[in-house]
């Protein structure tokens, strides 16, 4: 891996990782994403829907770049 690709991916995940501790977002089954329930009690206003539509690969979990997206666009906000 490049020096240059080592810097992206480390700000890409410096940046998810900044979004989950801004909206103090716990992974406590440690499987490193986030489930509807672990989501919820940091963004109670969260609906099926709306974790549907940041959950942009389908996979039913939110990932730390779909969490940081959906906190970057104000999607979610923190309760």
């Amino acid at each position: 891996m490049t020096k240059h690709m080592q810097l992206i991916l480390a700000t890409l995940l410096a940046l998810g990782a900044t979004a989950a501790m801004a909206a103090d977002v716990e992974d406590t089954d440690g499987d490193g994403v986030y489930s509807m329930e672990e989501l919820t009690v940091a963004f109670p206003e969260l609906t099926d829907e709306l974790f549907t539509t940041i959950d942009g690969n389908g996979d039913g979990a939110i990932d730390e770049a779909e969490l940081a997206a959906a906190v970057d666009a104000g999607v979610l906000v923190a309760g």
